[in-house]
């Protein structure tokens, strides 16, 4: 296997790992939140604080060496990008929801297939060419 082939994996590992975590932190913030704020409220926040979680793990780990010698706090341009990235990979979720739910009126878990198999690789390639492009 190439050294280039392995560095993907690697990254795509990392990727997946922060993206785990993060998931996990919005759905406790979510679950926390959510018995005292509105639902959609709740999962707004949780959005957010996984938002913090995911770019800081992404920008110090996943993409490092695109990053290299920026500061975490004054990397605007990479702030910027990511935050589209992030709200990209959030609307094709609720698309996904929507086509499953509303269009083809089947169970909402079938949104799961989507968001675990298409939504990541989106959002990797995004991040990766684009958010994080040093």
């Amino acid at each position: 296997m190439s050294f280039e082939v392995r560095s993907l994996l690697a990254q795509l590992s990392k990727f997946a790992s922060v993206g785990v975590i993060a998931t996990a932190v919005h759905a406790f913030v979510y679950g926390f939140a959510g018995r005292l704020l509105e639902p959609m409220l709740a999962n707004l926040l949780g959005f957010l604080v996984a938002f913090i979680f995911s770019y800081s793990g992404h920008f110090l780990w996943t993409f490092r060496a695109q990053t290299q010698g920026q500061q975490l706090h004054k990397a605007i341009a990479y702030q910027f990008r990511f935050l589209v990235v992030a709200v990209s990979g959030l609307l094709l979720n609720s698309v996904a929801v929507w086509v499953v739910t509303q269009w083809l009126q089947i169970d909402y878990l079938y949104a799961v297939v989507p968001m675990v198999l298409v939504v990541p690789v989106v959002t990797f390639a995004l991040a990766k060419l684009w958010a994080f492009k040093s």
